[in-house]
C-alpha cells in the first residue's frame, strides 16, 4: 500500500504539466514528450547498467520502489501516463484537454488508492466497485465544473468504462498493448469533442 501511495504521488505530478500546458502549450508538449522519450529509453538501461555513479544508483533505488516488482519494463506505465497527457493537449481544444488530463491524473489515482484501501467488492479483475465509483464521481465533478453537467455525465461514463477495458484483455494489458493511461484521456476527450460538435 505504501509503495502504491508513492506511485500515485508521482502520478499526481501530472498537475504540474497541466498548468505548464495551460500557460504554454508548446513548452508543455516539449517537456512532456521529452520526459516520455527519456523514460522509454532509460527503462532498458536501468535494468542492466554497465557503470553507475551515485546519482544513477539513487534514481534506480527510487525507481524500483515505485514500480511493480513483477514488471520487466520499468517506467513504461509512466511513459504512457505522460504521453497520454501530452497527446490530449496536442489533439483536443484546451478545455477538453484539461478535463481529459485531470481525469487521468486525479480520478485514476483516487480510484486506485480507494480501491486498495476500501475496495471489498470486486467488479472486474483487480477493479472494485468502490474504486470505480470514486473514479466516476471524481471525473463527474471535474468535467461538470470545467465543461457542464450533462457533458460531464457522459464523459464520466465513458472514462470509467475506459478504465475498466484493460481488465477484459488481461494478456494485452500485461504486454502493454492496452493501457488505461492512454485510453482514459482519449475516451473522455473524444466524447467531449463529439458532444461539442453535436
Amino acid at each position: 500500500m505504501r509503495r502504491e501511495m508513492l506511485r500515485q504521488a508521482v502520478h499526481l505530478s501530472g498537475f504540474v504539466f497541466v498548468f505548464i500546458l495551460f500557460a504554454s502549450r508548446a513548452m508543455g508538449l516539449f517537456l512532456l514528450f521529452s520526459l516520455s522519450a527519456f523514460m522509454l529509453l532509460y527503462q532498458e538501461h536501468i535494468k542492466k547498467p554497465k557503470k553507475t555513479n551515485r546519482l544513477e544508483k539513487l534514481i534506480r533505488h527510487v525507481a524500483f520502489k515505485l514500480v511493480r516488482k513483477d514488471t520487466n519494463k520499468p517506467f513504461l506505465g509512466a511513459f504512457w501516463f505522460y504521453f497520454g497527457i501530452g497527446f490530449s493537449f496536442l489533439v483536443f481544444p484546451i478545455k477538453i484537454a484539461m478535463v481529459s488530463s485531470l481525469i487521468l491524473i486525479l480520478s485514476d489515482s483516487l480510484s486506485t488508492l480507494i480501491g486498495l484501501r476500501f475496495g471489498s467488492h470486486k467488479l472486474f479483475g483487480s477493479k472494485t466497485i468502490e474504486g470505480s465509483f470514486v473514479f466516476f464521481l471524481s471525473s463527474l465533478i471535474i468535467s461538470s465544473y470545467i465543461i457542464n453537467p450533462v457533458s460531464g455525465l457522459l464523459c464520466s461514463f465513458f472514462a470509467t468504462f475506459a478504465e475498466l477495458v484493460p481488465e477484459f484483455f488481461k494478456n494485452a494489458k500485461h504486454k502493454e498493448i492496452i493501457n488505461d493511461n492512454i485510453l482514459i484521456p482519449l475516451a473522455s476527450g473524444f466524447i467531449l469533442l463529439l458532444i461539442q460538435h453535436l
